[in-house]
């Protein structure tokens, strides 16, 4: 992520054939600053799209190479992409009070969606975009054909974090409101929009949260301080930690089921990612930038 208005983000590639971590890639090809404030980077048709928060842009990079791709410039404070399709995408937003809709492939804006306050991670499912609008408290439903809100449902406090099980159901984790009630880990069922399972975490005030899946969409991993590992068809939470360390984000290779977590120590400073395999064995350990966040996969 680097620093708030320290301009120095970042992106790490670690090459999981030759297991060597290349810091700084984007810069070292461009010759240019990423910006500031990394957020997120997903993949879609062979490039990279990273979104630079407060920058008000996504860099896209070409990933066989890391050159540049394009840029999409003039967002306000964009946050997390959904694709819903080859044409369409969409990203959320820490203060337009909207959604944006462009076109990946021209990287041009073709519209925005309303909504009140703060939108989160959006995920792709059942030909439907789902987002976490953590302003309002809501789950919204985004019908692509129309970029309109078919339908929402209240979760708790603060929806963020999305991912999509093997099921096709949508798990959230919420962020309490950063201390007035407990986080919640919620399976919600997309067509319906109904709410199937709620789980409270302890009342906490670390405010590092983070949910992931494991490529098969069977495996949960979430962070509360520490990370956790659950299988999809729990109906409690787990006793103990994955790993005995402090994490800031998490990444599972959808391949390797490799499991990375960030260690962001004083945020001010490079930080380490570790990795672990699925049962919890440690693997390595990688020296990156300022504030390891997001994770990005490719085969």
């Amino acid at each position: 992520e680097g620093n708030f208005q320290g301009g120095n983000a970042s992106l790490s590639f670690y090459n999981k054939f030759t297991e060597i971590m290349s810091n700084g890639v984007f810069t070292s090809v461009n010759t240019i600053p990423l910006g500031d404030v990394g957020q997120s980077m997903e993949i879609h048709n062979g490039k990279g799209f990273i979104v630079v928060n407060n920058s008000g842009k996504i860099e896209v990079v070409n990933l066989e190479d890391f050159t540049s791709s394009g840029t999409l410039s003039g967002l306000a404070s964009p946050r997390y992409i959904a694709f819903a399709n080859n044409s369409k995408a969409y990203v959320s937003d820490l203060s337009a009070n909207a959604i944006t809709v462009f076109n990946p492939q021209t990287l041009s804006v073709e519209g925005t969606i309303s909504v009140n306050g703060q939108v989160e991670e959006m995920v792709t499912v059942g030909g439907n975009v789902i987002a976490a609008g953590s302003g309002a408290n809501q789950v919204y439903k985004i019908d692509p054909a129309t970029n309109t809100f078919t339908d929402s449902v209240y979760v708790g406090l603060g929806p963020a974090q999305l991912v999509v099980d093997e099921n096709q159901k949508v798990w959230v984790q919420t962020n309490g409101g950063f201390g007035t009630e407990p986080v919640k880990i919620v399976r919600i069922n997309p067509t319906t929009m109904d709410v199937e399972l709620t789980l409270d975490l302890p009342v906490s005030q670390n405010y590092s949260r983070d949910l992931e899946i494991n490529g098969n969409g069977n495996t949960l991993y979430f962070i509360d301080g520490g990370i956790y590992q659950m299988n999809i068809d729990d109906v409690s939470l787990p006793t103990s930690e994955f790993a005995p360390i402090f994490g800031y984000k998490c990444g599972v290779d959808p391949v390797t089921e490799m499991v990375y977590v960030s260690d962001a120590g004083d945020f001010s400073s490079n930080g380490l990612v570790y990795s672990f395999q699925a049962n919890g064995t440690p693997v390595d350990t990688f020296s990156v930038g300022v504030a390891p966040g997001e994770y990005a996969f490719t085969e």
